[in-house]
């Protein structure tokens, strides 16, 4: 095979005469006036021959300088020149200039290189602005996002809203694709919350499908699966209809865990139909633990049906925020006023909303503050004469120092960032206990208030207290003795009745897990991993620590409780409330935001799964960091644990052990699952043995 030869470059020779007429010759030979050689040298790229009053000069391209260019002059000094000459810099410094784009490598280490200007790719760019930050597709047509686009690069050509919405389309099935793929390769189950939004200026609604899972690497996730316009009325067998065709669209119908809806008729016969479509057997404990009832809107109904007896007894104090809310004018006094009495105002006055219940808490708590303003304002301003009497004053206190306990723990329910599933049943025992206290104040309003929550907390608690109890049980801060700390307070003399309850949830989960994901635990000792629950709760609780991490602590440990460890996985992933913070605390509907409203359903979806995609990416990036760190010092933990096990076993090795491999146990080492140990065994053992006596049954 011959090496390929670099093609030679053909440069035409350029005559100018003395009256600027100038005549082309060709480099073939095929001129008139002569021939020239086949030109190899680089520095042609930058100079151009021409014959100059009959003289052969080298013209460079930057600068216009003539050189001389005999035939036998060879190219030295024009490469020299190339070095030297100062348009040519200018020209290369201008060039890379335009042309230089800061990127960060895989360590998050910026870098320069260079790069070309390309329409589409920052086509790409504004479609994912807009998707992430909820721009309205019609600023592509705004003049001055214009103008700023075009002062970045005069080559950028201006798009239409077409173009764009086309693009976020394409943006949407690209990404679908992607999370798909990495939910269908993920080991877990994933955990539905359904919302319905609607849209202030249709009469349409839809229904929002997020995903909850921790991934391979044991990390929390949530993503938008779909924003699914429901056609007609929102029956529950419409809702179910729904969101079933959802889960088939996306293949997720047999990785399904739970499903978390709030409390509402419609939502309660949709989980009915849901469980008859779906099948059984693909369910956990066929679909005991499927229900989950959101915890933040069962509180917002405790809390509300507690404030149907109170609101005469923050009647003044209503009727006072709203007198110096009432106008600019009023606001300005009272904040003067405020001012001169040397009473810092940092909080303002609110004034509650009938459909927020924790409106009625910040109101309290911000008139309490200003107390003193109020009776002051009494004497000095006439036309006030609703100023709340000591005894509203003292109501209010009582109704304060009560309702802030379900304030934060609501606050704790309903963050965008949720907690995992274990830290919710100590804040839900401490409602019921707070409850129980107050049935015991001396203000009968009170004492009636308490009554009413009571019964709605009881009517909800069964429901809760399975999925919390199990995911308690699953801290290893906490355990056992947990609830039977909390059960004891609540139930008194028959808290071993619920406490076993849950453990006998927990065994069910076990014994389930253990038939579907080891199919093989026959072949070996069925008590090593028949006791995992028993030697999990046996153990010593871990010290309890603030920045305790959980899912790290599974992951480390997963080889030590491997059915364990699956089943944590799927409970500590499910949710138990439906709504974000900002939503938390209203029985108002979700809302669409008005430039979004009057788009199609399609493209709506498009803007709302991809924005939950590309956020989800943004912080799985983030803690990318500190998942490698962990993985490190997970790897360095098991090579310390296999040098220790080998140098243990090489010295009290027992040679029965390898008596019978098919039903070998290994009770000293419980978190060797029986594979990993006949693989240990069979690379670092038997080299070392150099006789031993077959037993009977192997000759």
């Amino acid at each position: 095979m011959s090496s390929a030869t670099p093609t030679p470059q053909l440069v035409d020779v350029v005559h100018v005469d003395d009256d600027g007429q100038t005549e082309n010759v060709i480099s073939d030979g095929s001129s008139k006036r002569g021939s020239t050689r086949k030109l190899r040298s680089i520095v042609w790229d930058h100079f151009e021959k021409k014959i100059i009053n009959g003289e052969q000069k080298a013209v460079c391209n930057h600068c216009n300088s003539k050189l001389v260019s005999r035939q036998n002059d060879g190219t030295k000094h024009l490469h020299d020149h190339m070095k030297s000459c100062f348009m040519k810099k200018q020209k290369d410094i201008n060039h890379y200039m335009t042309k230089l784009n800061t990127v960060k490598d895989d360590k998050g280490h910026s870098k320069v290189e260079s790069f070309v200007f390309d329409q589409d790719v920052t086509r790409k760019t504004i479609a994912r602005a807009i998707v992430k930050h909820e721009y309205p597709l019609s600023i592509v047509d705004h003049e001055g996002f214009r103008e700023i686009l075009s002062s970045f690069n005069p080559m950028w050509k201006h798009v239409s809203q077409n173009t764009i919405k086309k693009e976020i389309l394409d943006l949407y099935e690209n990404e679908k694709a992607k999370n798909l793929n990495a939910l269908a390769s993920n080991q877990s189950r994933l955990a539905i919350t359904t919302d319905m939004w609607t849209a202030d200026t249709q009469t349409k609604g839809y229904m929002a499908v997020t995903g909850h899972f921790i991934d391979d690497s044991w990390t929390l996730r949530s993503l938008v699966l779909r924003f699914q316009h429901v056609k007609g009325s929102h029956t529950g067998l419409k809702l179910c209809d729904t969101l079933f065709n959802c889960l088939m669209d996306l293949h997720l119908e047999h990785k399904v865990s739970s499903v978390t809806v709030d409390n509402c008729s419609a939502n309660d016969r949709m989980m009915e139909y849901l469980l008859i479509k779906l099948n059984k057997d693909d369910l956990i404990l066929r679909g005991q633990l499927f229900h989950i009832r959101c915890c933040a809107h069962i509180l917002n109904l405790i809390v509300k049906e507690g404030m149907t007896v109170i609101s005469d007894g923050i009647a003044k104090i209503r009727e006072s925020v709203v007198f110096w809310t009432g106008s600019c004018k009023r606001k300005e006094k009272f904040e003067e006023f405020a001012s001169r009495s040397n009473v810092k105002y940092d909080k303002q006055l609110v004034l509650d909303c009938p459909t927020r219940w924790n409106s009625i808490y910040l109101m309290i708590s911000s008139a309490l503050q200003y107390k003193n303003i109020f009776l002051r304002l009494k004497d000095i301003d006439g036309q006030y004469k609703c100023c709340p009497s000591e005894e509203d004053w003292q109501f209010a206190i009582i109704l304060e120092e009560n309702l802030k306990s379900f304030y934060d723990v609501t606050e704790l329910f309903s963050g965008t960032k949720y907690p995992t599933t274990n830290v919710f049943l100590q804040h839900v025992c401490e409602i019921k206990l707070s409850l129980q206290d107050w049935l015991l104040s001396p203000c009968d309003r009170i004492q009636h208030m308490a009554q009413l929550m009571l019964l709605k907390f009881d009517k909800y608690w069964q429901d809760m207290s399975g999925i919390l109890g199990v995911a308690c049980i699953f801290d290893p801060r906490y355990k056992k003795k947990f609830i039977e700390y909390y059960f004891s307070m609540v139930y008194g003399g028959v808290k071993e009745l619920y406490v076993g309850k849950v453990v006998i949830l927990c065994r069910e989960l076990v014994e389930e897990y253990q038939l579907k994901f080891s199919p093989t635990v026959y072949c070996f000792d069925y008590t090593v991993v028949a006791d995992e629950l028993d030697s999990y709760l046996d153990e010593k609780v871990i010290p309890r620590m603030e920045d305790f991490n959980i899912l790290s602590w599974w992951k480390t440990n997963a080889n030590r409780y491997s059915t364990l460890a699956r089943i944590a996985r799927d409970i500590l992933a499910i949710p138990i409330t439906t709504v974000a913070f900002e939503s938390a605390f209203s029985t108002g509907g979700r809302v669409v935001s008005p430039h979004r409203n009057k788009l199609h359903p399609s493209t709506l979806e498009a803007l709302m799964c991809c924005q939950s995609w590309l956020r989800a990416y943004n912080s799985s990036l983030k803690s990318e960091g500190i998942s490698q760190f962990a993985t490190f010092l997970e790897e360095e933990q098991e090579e310390q644990d296999e040098q220790e096990i080998l140098a243990n076993s090489k010295q009290s090795l027992n040679l029965a052990v390898v008596t019978d491999l098919v039903s070998i146990s290994v009770p000293e080492y419980p978190f060797y699952s029986p594979p990993m140990f006949l693989t240990r065994f069979a690379i670092y053992l038997l080299p070392t043995l150099t006789t031993w006596d077959k037993p009977d049954n192997l000759k």
